[in-house]
């Protein structure tokens, strides 16, 4: 049986390398900065070399690295924990206190100096899945805050047509269904039309359905 080879218009990795990413790289001028930023080119990153380190990041950006000195005793980057762009720290030694500070600073990868080429793809490649996994479970969660908001909405229109006419649930529900489809909007409109007069109603001391 043949392997299939991966398909490559469904690779992370084979995408970002042809199309190519605008790289921030917050890095001291140094050989560590020039050969960071040298090895993000060869990629065919379109690259710019930062230091020291703004408190926004500019147009366009796609990807941040970001540098820890030592010297550096605690670095105010927390603008960086809530940018929803992809960071991957850079620090000089692999302890618990530079590694604590680049998870502050809500970094997804971390490469240690002397810069290599050797993994250095895999880190960005890390923190870009990373990114993308966190869109898209905050585009879930909103979805589903949105279905959670509709049916308490629908919930709330159904009950004041019950009350108001003495029907079921489900009659209720026909009754919007029905109404939608006459004036063909969304069944999401009629319900909140049926909460604003149910609103202006209870304003005025008159209960829904009253004479």
């Amino acid at each position: 049986m043949a392997i299939r080879e991966p398909d490559e218009r469904r690779s992370l990795t084979g995408s970002i390398l042809k199309r190519g990413l605008r790289v921030v790289v917050f890095h001291p001028d140094d050989d560590d900065g020039a050969t960071l930023a040298n090895h993000l080119k060869r990629m065919g990153f379109h690259v710019e070399m930062i230091w020291p380190p703004r408190d926004a990041l500019p147009s366009g950006a796609e990807l941040v690295f970001r540098a820890l000195p030592p010297e550096e005793r605690v670095p105010d980057d927390s603008w960086l924990a809530n940018n929803s762009l992809p960071l991957v720290a850079v620090i000089g030694y692999e302890n618990p206190t530079f590694i604590d500070q680049a998870l502050r600073m809500g970094a997804a990868a971390i490469i240690t100096t002397p810069i290599r080429a050797s993994g250095l793809l895999s880190a960005v490649i890390v923190a870009l899945s990373h990114a993308r996994q966190l869109r898209q479970v905050a585009q879930r969660i909103a979805s589903l805050e949105r279905k959670l908001n509709d049916a308490k909405v629908l919930n709330e229109a159904k009950t004041i047509l019950m009350h108001a006419h003495g029907v079921g649930e489900g009659e209720a529900y026909a009754m919007i269904r029905s109404q939608a489809m006459a004036r063909r909007v969304s069944v999401d409109d009629i319900c909140h039309s049926i909460i604003q007069a149910g609103e202006l109603l209870r304003r005025i001391g008159q209960p829904p359905g009253g004479t």
